[in-house]
């Protein structure tokens, strides 16, 4: 080969492509992985959100004992439990409920939920 000739060989030509290849390749994971997390963040903090909700709704009124359920829209479901408190009295002037509220929704194969717990008392029934 001739010095005066300039260029670039077909070898060194395919190994420039071969390292733009797997530069993409990587590029590529690394987008797809940022998407994910950001999706799943999404769903975390809009689950959060919905049963914050459920939970101040629970709030409003005189909770019965009991469990009641239902969907969100986008995929949510949601379950709201009330339960007379461990070691609540009946000699109490007031009665005491738990109320735990789940929001759950599909992340691929898995199901996920968070759940928020309050205790709320209230005055009994006769009392009011």
């Amino acid at each position: 080969m001739n010095r005066s000739q300039s260029g670039f060989t077909l070898v060194e030509t395919l190994v420039a492509l071969a390292i733009v290849g797997l530069s993409f390749a990587v590029l590529f994971k690394i987008i797809s992985d940022n998407l994910d997390r950001t999706r799943r963040a999404r769903d975390e903090t809009v689950a959060a959100s919905l049963v914050q909700s459920l939970l101040a709704q629970s709030q409003s009124g005189t909770p019965r004992p009991g469990v009641a359920s239902g969907t969100f829209d986008g995929g949510y479901a949601w379950r709201l439990q009330v339960s007379p408190a461990a070691g609540a009295r009946m000699d109490w002037p007031v009665d005491a409920v738990t109320i735990a509220a789940t929001v759950s929704w599909r992340d691929g194969g898995e199901t996920q939920s968070r759940t928020l717990t309050t205790l709320r008392v209230a005055p009994k029934a006769g009392l009011q």
